[in-house]
């Protein structure tokens, strides 16, 4: 049964487009593991930095503990 090229085509496009829905979807689990990765990052830091200026008293690090919170807050909106 040979097919037309008609008859192969829209089956040829929707294998094209399963593959594109496909990488676009790895791309954005890509962005979202890397976001994880980074608010992940940005908790540990600020945990420290916390931790020190508990320690030490110093007011820098408070202020350094307040913009790594300021910043996962906004990667964590930006998702």
């Amino acid at each position: 049964m040979p097919s037309s090229p008609e008859s192969t085509h829209p089956f040829d496009e929707s294998a094209e487009e399963i593959r594109r829905k496909e990488r676009e979807l790895a791309e954005a689990e890509g962005k979202l593991v890397r976001r994880e990765r980074i608010v992940n990052r940005l908790r540990i830091l600020q945990m420290i930095l916390s931790l020190v200026a508990l320690a030490t008293g110093n007011p820098a690090y408070r202020w350094a503990a307040r913009c790594a919170q300021w910043a996962m807050e906004r990667f964590r909106d930006s998702e």
